[in-house]
């Protein structure tokens, strides 16, 4: 076999790997949290990860979709036909292995809490200031603050990055008392 046709099965198989997580994942998942989950698989860098991620949503065996500032991507129902098809070109190692980090880490991945916090400016003297926890692609908490300068917009988002996992529990605690 020459290096083009490894070439070749190689993509084929990093393909099948990530039909195959998506598939095991059963939910919708960040590029990043694919990205997480496939780290400790052999041969798979980011650019690599990308090239092959936009592949498989041209083919349509991947779909993607904004929900918030993420992009999420989840398997279609030809990868899955896909999969089903070409299962057993994925050697059993790696199903083993692929195994092993989806059970060990997909919660783990799924429950990350992202925060965030940003201020945009409405005119010359005044900032909103949006402060945002999310957790498994949805909302958690959003608060957008009016800012009478750029110092204070930046001093509240810096505050929420810092401290958000203290003031959000204060926060609810304020609105609920």
């Amino acid at each position: 076999m020459n290096n083009e046709e490894k070439n070749k099965e190689k993509l084929a198989e990093n393909k099948l790997i990530i039909l195959y997580l998506l598939n095991k994942a059963d939910c919708s998942l960040t590029n990043i949290q694919m990205q997480k989950l496939l780290y400790d698989v052999e041969d798979f860098n980011y650019f690599n990860f990308q090239h092959i991620t936009s592949e498989l949503i041209n083919q349509n065996y991947v779909s993607n979709y904004k929900q918030g500032e993420e992009w999420l991507y989840e398997i279609t129902p030809q990868g899955k036909e896909v999969l089903k098809l070409t299962n057993e070109i994925l050697p059993g190692i790696i199903k083993h292995k692929l195994n092993s980090i989806i059970e060990e880490n997909l919660n783990k991945v799924k429950n990350d809490v992202s925060i965030t916090s940003e201020y945009i400016p409405v005119n010359d003297t005044e900032y909103i200031t949006s402060l945002k926890i999310n957790e498994s692609h949805k909302v958690l908490f959003e608060l957008n603050i009016l800012c009478s300068s750029a110092e204070e917009a930046k001093q509240i988002a810096d505050n929420w990055k810092k401290n958000a996992s203290t003031l959000y529990p204060n926060v609810i605690k304020l609105l609920t008392e």
